[in-house]
Protein backbone atom coordinates (compact mmCIF):
# COMPACT_ATOMS: atom_id res chain seq x y z
CA UNK A 1 0.00 0.00 0.00
CA UNK A 2 1.30 3.74 -0.84
CA UNK A 3 1.16 6.79 1.25
CA UNK A 4 -1.24 7.83 -1.03
CA UNK A 5 -3.75 5.28 -0.22
CA UNK A 6 -2.68 4.70 2.95
CA UNK A 7 -3.58 8.13 4.02
CA UNK A 8 -6.96 8.01 1.73
CA UNK A 9 -8.34 6.43 5.69
CA UNK A 10 -7.82 9.68 7.38
CA UNK A 11 -9.84 12.86 6.79
CA UNK A 12 -8.11 15.92 7.71
CA UNK A 13 -10.50 17.49 9.73
CA UNK A 14 -11.02 14.41 12.10
CA UNK A 15 -7.34 14.95 14.09
CA UNK A 16 -8.35 18.94 14.58
CA UNK A 17 -11.71 17.60 15.66
CA UNK A 18 -10.39 15.49 18.29
CA UNK A 19 -8.28 17.44 19.68
CA UNK A 20 -10.94 20.21 20.07
CA UNK A 21 -13.19 17.68 21.87
CA UNK A 22 -9.98 16.61 23.98
CA UNK A 23 -9.40 20.67 24.99
CA UNK A 24 -13.43 20.39 26.13
CA UNK A 25 -12.68 18.19 28.82
CA UNK A 26 -10.49 19.68 31.63
CA UNK A 27 -7.31 17.45 32.45
CA UNK A 28 -5.26 20.19 34.80
CA UNK A 29 -2.02 18.03 36.33
CA UNK A 30 -3.47 15.26 38.61
CA UNK A 31 -6.81 15.67 37.71
CA UNK A 32 -6.73 14.10 34.13
CA UNK A 33 -8.87 10.86 35.23
CA UNK A 34 -11.81 12.19 33.40
CA UNK A 35 -10.48 12.71 29.78
CA UNK A 36 -8.44 9.09 30.43
CA UNK A 37 -11.85 7.65 30.80
CA UNK A 38 -13.10 9.14 27.48
CA UNK A 39 -9.91 8.10 25.74
CA UNK A 40 -10.59 4.78 27.08
CA UNK A 41 -13.78 4.70 25.16
CA UNK A 42 -12.91 6.10 22.10
CA UNK A 43 -10.70 3.66 21.53
CA UNK A 44 -12.28 0.89 22.51
CA UNK A 45 -15.40 2.06 20.24
CA UNK A 46 -12.71 1.43 17.55
CA UNK A 47 -11.82 -1.99 18.46
CA UNK A 48 -8.32 -1.09 19.99
CA UNK A 49 -7.37 -3.00 22.83
CA UNK A 50 -7.69 -0.86 25.52
CA UNK A 51 -6.12 -0.40 29.59
CA UNK A 52 -7.12 1.82 32.04
CA UNK A 53 -4.38 2.31 34.45
CA UNK A 54 -4.72 3.67 38.24
CA UNK A 55 -2.12 5.95 38.98
CA UNK A 56 -0.86 6.36 42.49
CA UNK A 57 0.14 9.78 43.58
CA UNK A 58 2.42 10.51 46.33
CA UNK A 59 1.01 12.09 48.81
CA UNK A 60 -2.53 10.43 48.22
CA UNK A 61 -5.19 10.25 45.75
CA UNK A 62 -4.69 9.10 42.07
CA UNK A 63 -5.55 9.84 38.39
CA UNK A 64 -6.07 7.79 35.66
CA UNK A 65 -4.17 7.35 32.14
CA UNK A 66 -5.46 5.04 28.94
CA UNK A 67 -3.31 3.06 27.10
CA UNK A 68 -4.17 1.40 23.81
CA UNK A 69 -3.00 -1.43 21.43
CA UNK A 70 -3.20 -2.75 18.29
CA UNK A 71 -1.76 -6.46 17.82
CA UNK A 72 0.92 -7.31 15.55
CA UNK A 73 1.70 -11.21 15.23
CA UNK A 74 4.97 -10.97 17.08
CA UNK A 75 7.45 -11.25 14.21
CA UNK A 76 8.40 -7.31 14.15
CA UNK A 77 9.59 -4.56 15.94
CA UNK A 78 6.92 -2.57 18.34
CA UNK A 79 6.00 1.27 18.35
CA UNK A 80 4.78 3.40 21.51
CA UNK A 81 3.17 6.84 20.37
CA UNK A 82 2.98 8.49 23.25
CA UNK A 83 1.39 12.02 24.36
CA UNK A 84 0.24 13.67 27.80
CA UNK A 85 -3.19 14.68 29.08
CA UNK A 86 -2.04 16.81 31.37
CA UNK A 87 -2.12 20.38 31.03
CA UNK A 88 -0.73 23.57 32.83
CA UNK A 89 -2.00 24.31 36.03
CA UNK A 90 -1.41 27.46 38.00
CA UNK A 91 -2.55 27.66 41.69
CA UNK A 92 -5.51 25.02 40.29
CA UNK A 93 -6.60 27.59 37.66
CA UNK A 94 -5.51 28.56 33.75
CA UNK A 95 -2.37 30.94 33.67
CA UNK A 96 -3.73 34.91 33.38
CA UNK A 97 -7.13 33.66 32.89
CA UNK A 98 -8.65 37.28 32.65
CA UNK A 99 -6.23 38.03 29.57
CA UNK A 100 -7.39 35.25 27.02
CA UNK A 101 -9.77 36.14 24.22
CA UNK A 102 -10.50 32.80 23.66
CA UNK A 103 -12.18 30.49 26.07
CA UNK A 104 -9.75 27.78 27.56
CA UNK A 105 -12.17 25.28 26.79
CA UNK A 106 -13.71 25.35 23.80
CA UNK A 107 -11.65 24.81 21.14
CA UNK A 108 -11.90 27.57 19.09
CA UNK A 109 -10.43 28.23 15.99
CA UNK A 110 -9.64 31.19 14.36
CA UNK A 111 -6.89 32.21 11.26
CA UNK A 112 -5.74 28.50 11.02
CA UNK A 113 -4.72 28.16 14.71
CA UNK A 114 -6.93 25.78 17.40
CA UNK A 115 -7.01 27.79 20.78
CA UNK A 116 -7.31 25.91 24.02
CA UNK A 117 -5.27 24.98 27.00
CA UNK A 118 -3.55 21.94 26.24
CA UNK A 119 -3.83 23.02 22.97
CA UNK A 120 -0.09 22.92 22.27
CA UNK A 121 0.87 20.95 25.73
CA UNK A 122 -0.21 18.68 23.95
CA UNK A 123 -3.57 18.05 22.91
CA UNK A 124 -3.11 18.73 19.44
CA UNK A 125 0.42 16.12 19.83
CA UNK A 126 -2.09 13.97 21.17
CA UNK A 127 -4.87 13.87 18.22
CA UNK A 128 -2.12 12.87 16.19
CA UNK A 129 -1.09 10.14 17.96
CA UNK A 130 -4.77 8.55 18.11
CA UNK A 131 -5.67 9.10 14.72
CA UNK A 132 -2.44 8.09 13.28
CA UNK A 133 -2.73 4.57 14.95
CA UNK A 134 -6.55 4.85 13.56
CA UNK A 135 -5.76 5.40 10.31
CA UNK A 136 -3.29 2.79 10.13
CA UNK A 137 -5.85 0.18 11.95
CA UNK A 138 -8.72 1.25 9.33
CA UNK A 139 -6.15 0.66 6.56
CA UNK A 140 -6.03 -3.42 7.79
CA UNK A 141 -2.60 -3.59 7.03
CA UNK A 142 -1.13 -7.03 8.73
CA UNK A 143 0.76 -6.12 11.89
CA UNK A 144 4.19 -7.43 12.62
CA UNK A 145 5.05 -5.71 15.48
CA UNK A 146 2.17 -3.95 18.46
CA UNK A 147 1.26 -0.62 17.98
CA UNK A 148 0.67 0.86 21.32
CA UNK A 149 -1.12 4.25 21.79
CA UNK A 150 0.02 5.72 25.66
CA UNK A 151 -2.13 8.66 26.60
CA UNK A 152 -0.07 9.35 30.00
CA UNK A 153 -0.68 11.71 32.85
CA UNK A 154 1.34 14.26 34.34
CA UNK A 155 4.70 14.98 32.43
CA UNK A 156 4.67 18.23 33.65
CA UNK A 157 4.71 16.68 36.61
CA UNK A 158 8.22 15.14 36.51
CA UNK A 159 6.43 12.11 34.59
CA UNK A 160 4.86 10.29 36.85
CA UNK A 161 2.36 8.84 34.26
CA UNK A 162 5.50 7.30 32.07
CA UNK A 163 6.92 5.85 35.10
CA UNK A 164 3.90 4.05 35.81
CA UNK A 165 3.58 2.63 32.85
CA UNK A 166 7.03 1.31 32.36
CA UNK A 167 6.64 -0.35 35.92
CA UNK A 168 3.37 -2.07 35.12
CA UNK A 169 5.75 -3.76 32.71
CA UNK A 170 4.90 -2.20 29.42
CA UNK A 171 7.84 -1.89 27.08
CA UNK A 172 8.35 -1.53 23.15
CA UNK A 173 11.32 -1.47 20.92
CA UNK A 174 10.51 1.96 19.80
CA UNK A 175 8.88 4.94 21.21
CA UNK A 176 7.97 8.79 19.38
CA UNK A 177 6.63 11.43 22.24
CA UNK A 178 4.67 13.69 20.49
CA UNK A 179 5.89 17.16 22.42
CA UNK A 180 5.55 20.30 20.32
CA UNK A 181 9.01 20.56 18.10
CA UNK A 182 7.94 22.55 15.64
CA UNK A 183 7.73 19.00 13.56
CA UNK A 184 11.50 18.59 14.44
CA UNK A 185 13.26 15.54 15.27
CA UNK A 186 14.27 15.50 18.53
CA UNK A 187 16.73 12.99 19.20
CA UNK A 188 17.84 14.96 22.94
CA UNK A 189 16.44 16.54 25.48
CA UNK A 190 17.73 18.12 28.51
CA UNK A 191 16.93 17.10 31.79
CA UNK A 192 15.87 19.50 35.13
CA UNK A 193 16.20 19.35 39.07
CA UNK A 194 14.12 21.72 40.11
CA UNK A 195 14.03 22.26 44.30
CA UNK A 196 13.76 24.86 46.93
CA UNK A 197 16.05 27.05 48.82
CA UNK A 198 15.09 28.00 52.23
CA UNK A 199 17.13 30.72 54.12
CA UNK A 200 15.85 31.20 57.91
CA UNK A 201 15.96 34.38 60.12
CA UNK A 202 14.29 35.74 62.73
CA UNK A 203 10.73 36.86 63.52
CA UNK A 204 11.09 40.04 65.97
CA UNK A 205 11.03 43.76 65.44
CA UNK A 206 14.33 44.94 66.93
CA UNK A 207 17.95 44.76 66.10
CA UNK A 208 20.29 42.77 66.08
CA UNK A 209 17.64 40.91 63.32
CA UNK A 210 18.49 38.66 60.86
CA UNK A 211 16.27 39.25 57.59
CA UNK A 212 16.34 36.23 55.68
CA UNK A 213 14.43 38.29 52.87
CA UNK A 214 18.39 40.11 52.83
CA UNK A 215 19.98 36.70 52.72
CA UNK A 216 18.49 35.01 50.21
CA UNK A 217 19.87 37.66 47.70
CA UNK A 218 23.39 35.76 48.23
CA UNK A 219 22.10 32.97 46.87
CA UNK A 220 20.42 35.02 43.46
CA UNK A 221 23.72 36.26 43.03
CA UNK A 222 25.36 33.39 43.34
CA UNK A 223 23.29 31.60 40.80
CA UNK A 224 23.04 34.44 38.45
CA UNK A 225 20.77 35.87 35.57
CA UNK A 226 17.88 33.36 34.69
CA UNK A 227 19.23 30.83 31.78
CA UNK A 228 22.30 31.97 31.07
CA UNK A 229 24.72 29.43 30.40
CA UNK A 230 26.89 28.32 33.89
CA UNK A 231 30.34 27.83 33.94
CA UNK A 232 31.61 24.30 35.04
CA UNK A 233 33.97 24.08 37.83
CA UNK A 234 36.87 24.24 35.82
CA UNK A 235 35.89 27.45 34.60
CA UNK A 236 35.13 28.98 37.75
CA UNK A 237 31.82 28.10 38.17
CA UNK A 238 30.09 25.53 41.07
CA UNK A 239 28.77 22.79 38.84
CA UNK A 240 30.33 19.77 37.66
CA UNK A 241 29.26 18.98 33.92
CA UNK A 242 30.92 18.12 30.65
CA UNK A 243 29.10 20.18 27.82
CA UNK A 244 27.19 18.38 25.06
CA UNK A 245 27.64 19.45 21.66
CA UNK A 246 23.41 19.05 21.16
CA UNK A 247 22.55 20.99 23.56
CA UNK A 248 24.89 24.46 23.21
CA UNK A 249 24.03 26.58 26.59
CA UNK A 250 23.53 24.33 29.22
CA UNK A 251 23.30 23.65 31.54
CA UNK A 252 21.07 26.88 32.86
CA UNK A 253 18.78 27.62 35.43
CA UNK A 254 16.34 30.76 37.16
CA UNK A 255 14.82 31.26 40.03
CA UNK A 256 11.06 30.37 39.37
CA UNK A 257 10.01 32.19 42.93
CA UNK A 258 10.22 33.51 46.35
CA UNK A 259 7.92 33.59 48.88
CA UNK A 260 8.01 34.95 52.56
CA UNK A 261 6.94 33.69 55.78
CA UNK A 262 7.14 34.43 59.48
CA UNK A 263 11.18 33.75 59.85
CA UNK A 264 11.63 31.56 56.53
CA UNK A 265 12.42 33.02 53.27
CA UNK A 266 11.64 30.36 50.02
CA UNK A 267 13.36 30.36 47.04
CA UNK A 268 12.23 28.15 44.11
CA UNK A 269 14.67 27.01 41.20
CA UNK A 270 15.03 25.50 38.13
CA UNK A 271 17.83 23.38 36.95
CA UNK A 272 18.67 21.86 33.41
CA UNK A 273 20.68 19.33 33.19
CA UNK A 274 22.89 18.25 30.39
CA UNK A 275 23.98 14.14 30.53
CA UNK A 276 26.29 13.09 32.84
CA UNK A 277 24.40 15.46 35.67
CA UNK A 278 22.12 13.77 38.05
CA UNK A 279 20.31 15.01 40.75
CA UNK A 280 22.48 13.66 43.33
CA UNK A 281 25.38 15.45 41.76
CA UNK A 282 23.67 18.91 41.69
CA UNK A 283 22.71 18.04 45.06
CA UNK A 284 26.40 18.14 46.27
CA UNK A 285 27.41 21.02 44.09
CA UNK A 286 24.73 22.97 45.38
CA UNK A 287 24.99 22.07 49.14
CA UNK A 288 28.98 23.19 48.40
CA UNK A 289 27.94 26.46 47.30
CA UNK A 290 25.60 27.15 49.62
CA UNK A 291 28.04 25.88 52.45
CA UNK A 292 30.39 28.51 50.96
CA UNK A 293 27.97 31.37 51.63
CA UNK A 294 28.08 30.46 55.58
CA UNK A 295 30.85 30.10 56.03
CA UNK A 296 31.26 33.84 54.69
CA UNK A 297 28.36 34.78 56.35
CA UNK A 298 27.40 32.83 60.31
CA UNK A 299 23.99 34.15 60.54
CA UNK A 300 23.26 32.66 56.74
CA UNK A 301 20.63 29.56 57.78
CA UNK A 302 19.16 27.07 54.84
CA UNK A 303 17.77 24.34 53.85
CA UNK A 304 18.26 22.61 50.08
CA UNK A 305 15.20 20.65 49.24
CA UNK A 306 15.57 18.37 46.38
CA UNK A 307 13.39 17.28 44.68
CA UNK A 308 11.02 20.34 45.28
CA UNK A 309 8.27 17.77 46.31
CA UNK A 310 6.98 14.22 46.55
CA UNK A 311 5.22 15.14 43.35
CA UNK A 312 7.12 17.07 41.51
CA UNK A 313 10.49 14.89 40.89
CA UNK A 314 13.81 15.79 38.76
CA UNK A 315 13.89 14.41 35.43
CA UNK A 316 16.94 12.88 34.12
CA UNK A 317 19.29 14.03 31.32
CA UNK A 318 20.06 11.30 28.59
CA UNK A 319 22.73 10.64 25.60
CA UNK A 320 21.06 11.30 22.08
CA UNK A 321 19.10 8.95 20.21
CA UNK A 322 20.98 7.26 17.28
CA UNK A 323 19.92 8.74 14.06
CA UNK A 324 20.77 5.79 12.31
CA UNK A 325 18.34 3.70 13.94
CA UNK A 326 15.64 2.48 11.73
CA UNK A 327 12.81 4.18 13.91
CA UNK A 328 14.55 7.62 13.49
CA UNK A 329 15.25 6.62 9.56
CA UNK A 330 11.54 5.84 8.88
CA UNK A 331 10.48 9.14 10.80
CA UNK A 332 13.11 11.10 8.55
CA UNK A 333 11.14 9.36 5.24
CA UNK A 334 7.67 9.92 6.52
CA UNK A 335 8.36 13.20 7.31
CA UNK A 336 9.58 14.21 4.11
CA UNK A 337 7.47 12.44 2.32
CA UNK A 338 4.54 14.24 4.17
CA UNK A 339 6.20 18.26 4.16
CA UNK A 340 8.58 18.23 0.80
CA UNK A 341 11.76 18.79 3.16
CA UNK A 342 13.78 16.99 5.79
CA UNK A 343 13.06 17.96 9.17
CA UNK A 344 15.61 19.37 11.46
CA UNK A 345 17.42 17.11 13.85
CA UNK A 346 18.84 17.13 17.05
CA UNK A 347 17.29 19.16 20.27
CA UNK A 348 15.60 21.67 17.27
CA UNK A 349 12.88 23.94 18.65
CA UNK A 350 12.48 22.14 21.97
CA UNK A 351 15.90 22.97 23.14
CA UNK A 352 15.75 23.55 26.94
CA UNK A 353 12.58 21.58 27.42
CA UNK A 354 12.41 18.11 28.76
CA UNK A 355 9.96 15.29 28.11
CA UNK A 356 9.05 11.62 29.05
CA UNK A 357 11.67 10.41 26.22
CA UNK A 358 14.12 10.67 29.45
CA UNK A 359 12.22 8.01 31.03
CA UNK A 360 11.61 5.96 28.31
CA UNK A 361 15.09 5.96 27.35
CA UNK A 362 16.09 4.70 30.80
CA UNK A 363 14.08 1.69 30.41
CA UNK A 364 16.29 1.01 26.92
CA UNK A 365 13.58 2.08 24.62
CA UNK A 366 14.84 3.93 21.73
CA UNK A 367 12.91 7.03 22.00
CA UNK A 368 12.89 10.21 19.80
CA UNK A 369 10.46 13.94 20.30
CA UNK A 370 8.32 14.45 17.30
CA UNK A 371 5.26 16.83 16.90
CA UNK A 372 3.32 19.88 16.28
CA UNK A 373 3.32 23.04 17.41
CA UNK A 374 5.75 25.87 18.24
CA UNK A 375 5.95 27.37 21.70
CA UNK A 376 7.70 30.63 21.49
CA UNK A 377 6.44 31.47 25.26
CA UNK A 378 5.77 29.06 28.24
CA UNK A 379 3.08 29.63 30.04
CA UNK A 380 1.06 31.03 27.38
CA UNK A 381 -1.91 33.10 27.43
CA UNK A 382 -4.13 32.11 24.68
CA UNK A 383 -2.85 28.69 24.15
CA UNK A 384 -2.59 27.90 20.49
CA UNK A 385 -0.98 25.60 17.61
CA UNK A 386 -1.05 25.57 13.77
CA UNK A 387 -3.80 23.26 12.52
CA UNK A 388 -2.13 22.41 9.40
CA UNK A 389 1.24 21.31 11.92
CA UNK A 390 -1.61 18.89 13.51
CA UNK A 391 -2.77 17.41 10.23
CA UNK A 392 0.70 16.86 9.14
CA UNK A 393 2.28 15.42 12.30
CA UNK A 394 -0.82 13.13 11.92
CA UNK A 395 0.03 11.97 8.70
CA UNK A 396 3.73 11.93 9.28
CA UNK A 397 3.38 9.38 12.38
CA UNK A 398 0.74 7.28 10.55
CA UNK A 399 3.39 6.20 7.79
CA UNK A 400 6.17 5.71 10.39
CA UNK A 401 3.90 3.36 12.08
CA UNK A 402 3.08 1.73 9.18
CA UNK A 403 6.86 1.26 7.95
CA UNK A 404 7.61 0.08 11.56
CA UNK A 405 5.12 -2.10 12.30
CA UNK A 406 4.49 -3.76 9.13
CA UNK A 407 8.16 -3.86 8.16
CA UNK A 408 8.23 -2.43 4.79
CA UNK A 409 8.16 1.38 3.88
CA UNK A 410 4.69 2.89 2.80
CA UNK A 411 6.15 6.40 1.21
CA UNK A 412 5.91 5.88 -2.49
Amino acid sequence: MDAHSLLSHLHADEPVDLAQQMIRIPSFLWRESELAYWLADWMRERNFEVELQEVPLAGGGCTHQAIGILRGDGSGPSLMLCGHTDTSDWQGGVFRRADWRHDPFAGEIEDGMLYGLGAINMKGGLAAVLMAAETLRRSALPLRGDLIVACVVAETGGGAGAQHLLASGLRTDYCIVTEAGNLDVGLISVGYVQGLVKVVGEFKHRVPYVNPIEKITKVLEAFGPSYHPLPSVEAGGWLRFETHPLLPGFPAMAVRDISHHQDVTTLAFDLRIVPGMSEESVRADMSGLLEGIRQKDVDFRYELVIPQSERHQSMPAREATDPDLPLVQALFAAHARINGREPAVGAGHRIGATADTCHFKGAGIACVEYGPGYIPVWPMVDECIAVDQIVSATRTLALTAATLCTGRSHNE
